[in-house]
């Protein structure tokens, strides 16, 4: 399946090293999957089970049934590799699930899921002084004729907005919340996902902290449809 079946906000873009060559991956969020799979199915269930339950590791197991058949895939959290969103195991193990479900049942089969990824820090790019042309636009670009000041000031696109320390871009807060409305979040709801996260709003999320509460909110509103 292309890229092009998914939304640019659906997609997720890092910079990993193979060998000793730095290249841009896509990575599709769980959210985009699902809204294809309901877009091209009649018939859908989607299960989840919980396998194992510890204050610090989770895993739970999601079925997917489509017109094609049933798929399965295993998702994991824990709190060594997501101190992040040590908070939300259960959810974070839930998304990974059903994101490797999908991803068995044919939605952009070829590409990793962001979910299994989001724990790895991105190391920048050593600087060669004449590969920047190289270097793939982030997904989150800010649009000038939109963005606030204080959003557009710390991100810093030509680094391939891998950055942590970099703060939430135009893009990404429009999109958070559009969403956190669409799946009906009170103040309450939102106040617990952002303190965990050091955030009394999304403009001071850091840009992965954003990109994962997007693919987290796109699960939610699946859930509140």
């Amino acid at each position: 399946m292309s890229t092009n079946a998914f939304l640019d906000y659906e997609l997720v873009t890092r910079r990993v090293k193979v060998g000793n060559e730095w290249q841009t991956k896509v990575f599709p969020v769980v959210g985009g999957r699902l809204r294809i799979v309901h877009e091209s199915n009649d018939h859908l269930s989607i299960e989840t089970q919980i396998v194992k339950l510890e204050s610090d590791f989770v895993v739970v197991r999601a079925t997917v049934e489509t017109t094609k058949g049933k798929f399965s895939g295993t998702g994991t959290a824990s709190t060594q590799r997501d101190a992040r969103l040590a908070d939300a195991l259960v959810e974070l193990a839930e998304t990974r699930a059903i994101a490797r479900a999908l991803r068995f049942g044919g939605i952009g089969s070829e590409y990793t899921s962001a979910e299994e990824v989001s724990h790895v820090v991105a190391e920048p790019e050593p600087a060669t002084g004449g590969n920047e042309s190289k270097v793939g636009k982030p997904v989150f670009e800010p649009q000038e004729s939109e963005n606030k000041q204080e959003t557009k000031q710390p991100v810093q696109p030509k680094n391939g907005g891998n950055g942590n320390g970099g703060r939430a871009t135009g893009a990404q807060c429009r999109a958070l919340y559009a969403l956190s409305k669409k799946a009906k979040m009170c103040d309450e709801d939102l106040e617990s996902v952002l303190r965990p996260l050091n955030a009394n709003r999304f403009e001071d999320l850091t840009l992965s902290d954003a990109s994962r509460l997007i693919q987290y909110f796109q699960t939610q509103v699946q859930v509140a449809a």
